[in-house]
């Protein structure tokens, strides 16, 4: 990962990053990912 993604990451700055992207940097971690989608209204 470049150094202006890392910046990025740990900005905060998440709504950059692919979905998948971010699960596989939390699996990379040891992390485990829950993805929650409402019903609709």
């Amino acid at each position: 990962m470049t150094e202006p993604r890392v910046a990025d990451l740990t900005r905060g700055r998440i709504n950059a990053f692919p979905r998948d992207d971010l699960v596989a940097l939390l699996a990379a971690a040891g992390l485990h990912a829950k993805l929650r989608i409402p019903d609709a209204a």
